[in-house]
């Protein structure tokens, strides 16, 4: 697991819970929007980093994520997600995409 900043990784490490994605560069950043969403609806407490990986609900598209706390994962209101033992085996699966095709696509002529 690569972290993005000391920041980030001072985060994950003794900071609120938080959900961090990958970046561009494939290092783990703290996705700000996305852990103060869940922050405020459920204020979880306690620290147990998870690994997961979220399929979207509209589009299938996975996204791993790494997370202070399960509450930031499981209770995502656009996603299912999917918990792992570790870093490497969340990160093959979030890896292995489908077809990638829109939900509502309408073929025109």
């Amino acid at each position: 697991m690569r972290f993005a900043s000391v920041f980030d990784e001072r985060l994950f490490l003794d900071g609120p819970p938080a959900i961090f994605t990958l970046d561009p560069r494939g290092q783990l950043r703290v996705d700000p929007e996305r852990s103060r969403e869940i922050y405020i609806l459920l204020e979880p407490g306690s620290r147990e980093p998870g690994f997961y990986v979220l399929t979207d609900r509209a589009t299938g598209v996975k996204m791993l994520v790494v997370v202070t706390h399960p509450v930031m994962a499981e209770r995502q209101p656009r996603a299912i997600a999917r918990r792992f033992p570790d870093y490497a085996s969340a990160a093959a699966e979030a890896v292995q995409q489908g077809p990638m095709t829109a939900p509502d696509a309408v073929a025109r002529p």
